[in-house]
């Protein structure tokens, strides 16, 4: 696949995508909704956060695979985030104030150096504008199951798994980051895996697989994140460029 695989990859990041193919009868384990429950009520208790970021990217189209990997970090108490991602060997940066994105522009002819800003919607929890935050709400409908425990960087941990209700990703379609794939394409499916902390309920790592075709092609993202440095002094400075002369509504292409 050309450029559009890295498109897929940089949206199993926002994971912003809508999908047409899922059933209108999830299946929720009780078990598994508790959980959920007890991680988002204690997410509301976090003030800062760092992550890690891992993804792989392949195609029908061709036997090459796309890597990319990255660091962030949130401090909700001052509602700015900061991202350093890289994929295929070009490098980007994101940053949140408040609700506003400012992403560096990167392909589509524009040069390097120019940045794009987007607002996200007022009416969205500013938390779930976040990766722990969002990959939470994801899982707040569809299915949803209880996978036991498993042993995750020397701690246990609470395994969950699922698949979005059409309604949970159309929720971020709209907003900073939105990106259509392939210009009208078919999301096959997209399902979340998380490991949440067995004694705190905090994410530990989260696993996010989007299938993507079009155009007579299929590309399979995943984007792994590890969650890490909870409660840490985290400082994110925005600099001056990323303001200055900014394309409205985010980077042209």
């Amino acid at each position: 696949m050309r450029r559009p695989a890295l498109h897929v990859a940089l949206a199993a990041c926002l994971v912003l995508a809508g999908c047409s193919v899922l059933g209108d009868d999830p299946v929720r384990e009780q078990a598994a909704v508790d959980r959920l429950d007890a991680a988002r009520e204690r997410a509301e208790t976090i003030e800062s956060y760092r992550y890690d970021l891992a993804i792989t990217v392949s195609t029908t189209a061709s036997a090459r695979e796309i890597d990319g990997s990255g660091v962030g970090k949130v401090n909700v108490t001052t509602r700015r985030a900061a991202t350093n991602l890289t994929v295929d060997g070009a490098t980007s940066q994101t940053y949140v104030d408040n609700r506003t994105a400012l992403v560096e522009c990167r392909g589509g002819g524009v040069p390097s150096g120019f940045w794009g800003n987007e607002e996200f919607p007022a009416e969205r929890n500013w938390t779930e504008t976040t990766p722990l935050g969002r990959q939470l709400a994801l899982l707040s409908s569809g299915d949803l199951y209880h996978n036991g425990t498993e042993t995750v960087d020397g701690r246990e941990t609470v395994h969950l798994s699922g698949s979005p209700s059409k309604e949970a990703l159309d929720a971020y379609r709209d907003g900073a980051g939105s990106r259509p794939l392939f210009g009208s394409p078919n999301v096959d499916s997209v399902t979340v895996d998380l490991w949440l902390d067995a004694t705190t309920n905090r994410p530990v790592r989260s696993e996010v697989q989007v299938v993507v075709s079009g155009d007579g092609e299929t590309a399979t993202a995943t984007l792994t994140t590890q969650f890490r440095d909870y409660g840490e002094r985290v400082r994110v400075t925005i600099p001056a460029e990323a303001r200055d002369d900014a394309f409205e509504g985010g980077c042209p292409g």
